[in-house]
Formats: structure tokens, sequence, C-alpha cells
């Protein structure tokens, strides 16, 4: 490489890093369906420019793209989605003072597998939130009262999460020029999959965390980085609770994502257990962590300076452009382990979606998705009871009693059928079917958050939103049926929840 070819491309690497602003604003965290497909069908028409993958989303760079595009220059089932996603980026903005939310909500027997959408977690679920922007600093301050069902399940070992009171959904940033540093316990969201993804998901709640995130998300200038298109960086270095086989251990995430072309989504993701109450945990740790040295034979790595539990993969989304870009085919490959630096044993999950515009009214999307959580999915020789568990990390990769990853946690499959309806009104409707086997392997496990024997399940939920001048109504019915086929018997619970929330940004659209 020339003197010349290295100055261009240093040039260009920085542009990436600090182009853009001060005040770039909030974060959007995961848990709103409608709002999330407005945003990936404005990505796949080419009015969102950058990844999409990655949750929390910045707000600037959407805000940017959909005011730059004139909704009366647009055919109506775009013009509808932008000014809906308009006004969201409107209200999150703010006025520069502070803005007050809240949220109330009851359920019977809340859903033990998470989606994306965020449905109440307890019996009884309150919040009180206050969100505040100026110049470089975002404060969004969420307080919560939860009261917490029982598991449900005696024979699993993991921890009842019993913390009534709550932060979660909160972030204290400050911009530093492209990159948002603060500290968070927003919920995230890793990967296209709608029903679940295999590395980090909002099944768990957050791990409280400091987070680093670009902003906008523009394309390298040089020419010699630019072919990869926008792109998105985060990183994450949290804290696991005090109350498992190793306490306080730490949680490292890190997750790249591009565009290369408007088709075509492109991401990586690793993360990590590591250090905790009797474990090493310096420089020398982290290092071994960084070069994925972290089993045992590796060069100078022994029993006792192990660093910890890793997992790593890759996934891609594409919209061939078939019928007017209604079409999308995703997948996700998640190794367990390491084999010459590479993920290896993978887990995989692959999906499908259609979206489009139904009587001149509704923004709908459909999607299948199957997920396999048993490592090394794709042999009949699998790896039992080692998906999300550890030799060392015994509690596995879990977070207050539910698996960090997909929410049917290890050694499972599950087909997630969706469907999510918007109106220009805010008025939504979302079906979600779901069917397999979880922890298939049948062995006993009493670290699985679900069930410690092999287990079929069948469920349906049914959910519908509207929006009035005095916040937004939700109300939920679903039924859930689990065979046990270890001991034969069989048990079916419905449930139901009803939500109301406050927040100017759902009212009034």
């Amino acid at each position: 490489m020339t003197p010349a070819l290295a100055a261009k491309l240093l040039a260009g690497l920085a542009a990436g890093l600090g182009a853009a602003a001060a005040g770039a604003g909030p974060m959007l965290p995961a848990g709103d369906m409608g709002l999330r497909s407005d945003i990936q069908y404005l990505a796949d028409h080419g009015i969102v420019t950058g990844p999409v993958s990655t949750w929390p989303l910045a707000w600037a760079p959407i805000a940017r793209d959909v005011n730059a595009a004139d909704p009366t220059n647009l055919p109506s089932h775009l013009a509808e989605v932008v000014l809906r996603v308009q006004a969201r980026a409107e209200q999150a903005a703010g006025q520069g003072r502070p803005e007050f939310s809240a949220e109330l909500a009851g359920a019977d027997n809340p859903a033990r597998i998470r989606g994306f959408e965020d449905t109440p977690r307890g019996d009884v679920d309150a919040r009180a939130g206050l969100d505040w922007q100026q110049g470089r600093f975002a404060a969004d301050v969420n307080v919560q009262y939860v009261d917490t069902p029982d598991n449900g399940n005696p024979w699993v070992d993991v921890v009842q999460d019993d913390d009534e009171v709550r932060f979660d959904d909160t972030l204290l940033a400050v911009s530093l020029g492209n990159w948002s540093i603060g500290a968070s316990t927003q919920q995230r969201w890793w990967g296209p999959g709608w029903d679940g993804n295999l590395i980090l998901t909002n099944n768990a709640r957050p791990i409280p965390a400091l987070v680093i995130d670009r902003v906008f998300t523009d394309a390298f200038e040089t020419k010699w980085l630019s072919w990869i298109g926008p792109w998105d960086l985060s990183a994450i270095f949290g804290r696991f609770e005090s109350e498992r086989a190793v306490p306080d251990a730490h949680f490292f995430g890190m997750r790249f994502s591009m565009r290369p072309f408007q088709s075509l989504e492109l991401g990586a993701s690793r993360s990590a257990q590591l250090c905790g109450e009797g474990r090493p945990c310096g420089f020398d740790t982290y290092w071994d962590m960084f070069l994925g040295r972290d089993n045992v034979g590796d060069a100078g790595i022994d029993e006792e300076n192990e660093p910890g539990n890793q997992l790593a993969g890759f996934d891609a989304r594409w919209n061939p452009g078939f019928w007017e870009r209604s079409l999308a085919f995703y997948a996700q490959f998640i190794g367990e382990d390491a084999a010459d630096f590479f993920p290896s044993r993978y887990m995989g999950q692959a999906g499908f979606e259609w979206s489009g515009y139904l009587e001149n009214r509704w923004s709908a999307r459909f999607f299948t998705e199957y997920a396999d959580t048993n490592c090394q999915f794709y042999d009949a020789e699998t790896c039992e009871n080692l998906a999300y568990n550890h030799n060392i990390y015994e509690t596995g990769y879990r977070y207050k009693g539910r698996v960090v990853g997909h929410g049917a946690d290890g050694d499972s499959e599950l087909l997630s059928i969706g469907w999510v309806m918007t109106d220009p009104d805010a008025t939504e409707w979302r079906v979600l079917l779901r069917g397999g086997k979880l922890n298939v392997e049948g062995e006993p496990d009493l670290h699985h958050s679900l069930t410690p024997t092999e287990q079929e399940i069948a469920s349906i939920d049914i959910a519908h939103a509207r929006a009035f001048g005095f916040g937004r109504l939700e109300l939920g019915l679903g039924y859930e049926q689990l065979d046990d086929l270890a001991s034969g018997e069989d048990e079916g619970d419905a449930r139901v929840y009803l939500q109301w929330t406050s927040h100017p940004g759902f009212a009034g659209r």
C-alpha cells in the first residue's frame, strides 16, 4: 500500500467514524412491532437508507430520511407509512423540555416466550417516565413497579425474578461526534427475526450496561470502504445479577451491520460471559476473549484462566425486489463454540416475509419463521444441553430467569407465523401462532428456563391496539397448549392482558 493510498484510507475511516452531529438525539428500544414494520417497509423501498436490524435504533437518521420524503409525491402505500413515522420522529425529538409518560398494564398468565413486542412481564406492570434531550445530552428515565408471577415450574432451576421496582428502558447518554455513549437498560434486539433471534433479544430483561452506539449510519466516503454501504456498530459492557452460579459475571456484546445494496442487509454479532466472582478478570482475560482464545487447549489457556462463554455468528436479510418489493428472506446462524477462531456448532434460524397495503388503508406484514436452538442443528448428532449453557457459568446465557437469546431457550425447535396490520389512525392488529418442541433432547436440564424435559407447544395470541386522545389502549388474548412427553401430561392455559400507554406519540396521529 502506497503512502498516498494509506492516507486516503485513513481519511475515509475518520470521516465514517466521526461524521455527523452534536445532539444526535434519542434511541428507539425494541418492543414496538408496528413501528418496526413501518421502518422496515420504508427501508425496503429506499426511503430509510441505513441498517435497521440492530435495536435500539438511533432516531436521528430515521428522522432525517423520513423528513426528506415528501408524502404528496409518494404513492399512498408509502405516504401513509411516512406520515406515521414522521409523527413518531417529531414526538421523539422533543421540544427541549422534559416529556412525561406513563404506562399501566394488567395481565393474567403473562407469556413465557416473548417476541419482539413489549408485552407485560408481570401481573401488574406500572411505569412512569421522563424523557429530556438538550444539546449533546439525552436522558430517558423510567421507573417501574412489576408484580411478577411465579415461574410456574418448580422443576426448573432458575432464579425467580422478584424485583418489584425496576429501571428498565432507561438511557443516560451523551453524543460525542457520531457516537452515543451512555448507561442503558434499554431493550435490545440483534438480527432480522420477528419472533426471535439467537444471540440477543428482549426475552430477558435488559442487562444494565455501558453502551456505545453509532448514530448516523452513513457510508464511508473513501472508495476503498464505501462499497459496504451504510453501516452500524454497537457495543455493550454489562453485568449479570449476583444470584447465579458465578455472581456478577460480566457481559460483552458487539454487533456490526451494513447495507451494501438497498436490497441486502448483513450482520455479524458476538457476545461473551466472562469475569465474575472467583474468575480471572483483567486485561489479559478480555484480550483472550477478543481474540477468541476461550477454550481449554488454546495457546496458554487452561481451566484456571479460561476467559468464559462466547456466542458469535452471522445473519442476512434479502429483499429481491419481486412484486413491488413485497417479499424478503432472512436467516441467522450463531455458533455456540469456536474452532480455529471461527464460530462452530451453530444454532440456526430462517424466515420469510410479505409486506403490502390492503384495502387502501392497512399496512400489513406477514412472516413465517423457524428457529432451531440445538447447537450443531444440521447434524443428527446434536450436542445436547450445550446451547445457552456452560460448564463454568452454570446459570448459562440467562438473566433474571430468562434466556438472553431466543425465548424458546436451548435444544428447541419453534415455528412461528405472524401478522401485523396498522392503519393511518394507528389502529393495530397482531396475530401470532407458534408450534414446536422445547428441550427436544429430553434429558433433564434443570437450567432450562422453560422446561427440564421435552415438551410440545402450540399457542395463539391476538392483540388489538387503538389510539385515543388520552393515550393508547391495547388488549391481548392468547392460549397455550403444552404436552410433556416425559410424563404424558398435557396442560392448556389462557392468557390476557390490558395495557394503557399515555405516550403522546401514539395519540392523534
